[in-house]
């Protein structure tokens, strides 16, 4: 069965509505298992950033995850521009819309124009609305089979147990070269929604018990894949700015790479207007053509732009 990853922007409370608390630390996992309200089943994960606006990087971890994005409006606010911007520029395009107050609706739509937004579906404040929406919804897919980490910890008698979503399926005795590193790991078991399986769909949260790597060397943001992923410590892309962000920037100069589910500080290398090369200390995870958010945390405008890697 499927799963659906989605990310909650604008109302941290409701999204403990729609599911059972999972891991929490700054963003916060509910996992919902159920009906879709219309006869069928349903199976999702809905993401909260708990530690935003304080942290962008609660906002960006939530994002790398997510297939779809609820957002509610409450009011036209910077940090609903942040919404706004970052789901545009990392181009998510499935969604729902919750007005939750009053809201001036012909501004928003304004505010939206041109951009993913356009492509959401207004809805009520209400679970049983929800759910058969998200039911219809497909989870991303993507051309090389890997799990990004969000969590691991030690298990007594089992081991290593490393927390991520699939994208792909994933099978017990499955093999996965670890980035960054030169580790090798072998499935052991696999766990999803708290039931021992053989396999895993593409979506589906799992825990994996597995054998090769220890808690440190799969931590949050390593990717484990076959093949086809990267890692270095200097990265290229096409850059295409955020038109609000007005700060100049330089070769030399000091931003933020939100690459998945790492949150690193790089310097600019090379620039050009439709190209840039970011230097980190240590090594960066990815796949090939993954878009990632460029920041500056300290910055009024803190979205710098995105960058699609090489």
């Amino acid at each position: 069965m499927k799963n659906i990853n989605v990310v909650v922007l604008g109302d941290n409370e409701f999204a403990k509505e729609l599911g059972k608390k999972g891991t929490s630390s700054d963003f916060t996992i509910y996992n919902y298992k159920g009906s879709d309200m219309k006869g069928g089943e349903l199976t999702a994960s809905f993401l909260a950033p708990t530690s935003y606006p304080e942290k962008i990087q609660s906002l960006t971890h939530c994002l790398a995850m997510a297939d779809a994005a609820i957002l509610v409006v409450k009011k036209l606010d910077r940090e609903l521009g942040e919404f706004i911007l970052s789901l545009d520029l990392l181009g998510i395009r499935k969604g729902l819309i919750i007005f939750d107050d009053y809201v001036e609706k012909e501004t928003f739509v304004n505010l939206v124009k041109n951009t993913v937004i356009e492509s959401f579906v207004i809805v009520d404040k209400s679970p049983a609305e929800i759910y058969p929406r998200i039911a219809n919804m497909e989870p991303s897919k993507n051309e090389v089979q890997h799990v990004i980490i969000d969590a691991a910890f030690d298990v007594k008698s089992v081991g290593t147990v490393a927390l991520g979503v699939a994208r792909g399926n994933v099978n017990v005795h499955d093999e996965f070269n670890v980035y960054p590193g030169n580790k090798k790991i072998t499935v052991r078991s696999i766990q999803v929604h708290d039931k021992d399986v053989n396999s895993a769909e593409n979506g589906e949260r799992v825990g994996l018990a597995i054998k090769g790597a220890s808690v440190e060397e799969v931590d949050r943001g390593h990717i484990l894949a076959k093949e086809g992923a990267k890692s270095g410590k200097e990265i290229t892309g096409k850059f295409t700015k955020n038109k609000y962000y007005q700060d100049k920037l330089e070769v030399n100069s000091k931003i933020f790479i939100a690459a998945g589910l790492q949150y690193r500080q790089v310097d600019i290398t090379a620039l050009s207007d439709d190209k840039i090369t970011l230097k980190s200390e240590k090594e960066i995870a990815y796949l090939p053509g993954q878009e990632c958010l460029l920041l500056r945390p300290e910055a009024k405008s803190r979205i710098v732009g995105r960058i699609k890697l090489e």
